[in-house]
């Protein structure tokens, strides 16, 4: 019985968690949107790069069985730096069960989200990489894992719209670009 309550009280504590995550997603501006990418210990990785980020180019679509996710470079002389990029992001990811709490509060709408299924075993996840970039599939065979990754990829684009007004506000007045 214990062992019940713990588990649901760690539940409670990670939808909570989500939830809070998704709400603040939904209220962030697009410069906020910006500010959360770049001052993540993750996704910072693709900042590495100044002339990388303009040729990005991201989509995410909702499937039968989960998403499909693809992410790439407009510009094939940005491949190497991309391919870097994401090599360095994926690294840090592997870290985050052992970042500190602190770290692991500075972490994007992205990375919370993924936080929500990563390690369910009724999620299944593929990374494909391309001549140009990178394509995740990921698939549940329950509705519940189904669920989650649909809630993701609606976030994510959500998240990703607020990212590209954000790119659009800064390419019209370069001193936004400090945000």
């Amino acid at each position: 019985m214990k062992r019940v309550l713990c588990t649901v009280a760690v539940l409670l504590v990670a939808v909570s968690a989500f939830a809070g995550t998704a709400a603040k997603m939904d209220d962030m501006t697009p410069q906020q949107a910006w500010s959360a990418l770049t001052n993540c210990p993750v996704c910072s990785a693709w900042m590495q790069d100044p002339a990388l980020g303009p040729t990005i180019q991201h989509s995410i679509f909702a499937t039968k069985t989960g998403y499909v996710e693809t992410m790439s470079t407009a510009d094939a002389a940005m491949v190497p730096s991309f391919m870097k990029a994401d090599a360095e992001c994926q690294t840090r990811a592997a870290s985050i069960g052992s970042m500190a709490a602190e770290e692991k509060a500075k972490l994007c709408p992205i990375c919370s989200g993924m936080m929500k299924f990563m390690g369910r075993s009724d999620v299944t996840m593929e990374n494909f990489k391309t001549d140009m970039g990178v394509i995740t599939v990921a698939s549940s065979n329950t509705a519940e894992g189904l669920k989650a990754l649909h809630d993701y990829a609606a976030m994510n684009e959500a998240f990703s719209q607020k990212l590209s007004k954000a790119g659009e506000m800064m390419s019209k007045d370069p001193a936004k670009a400090k945000m």
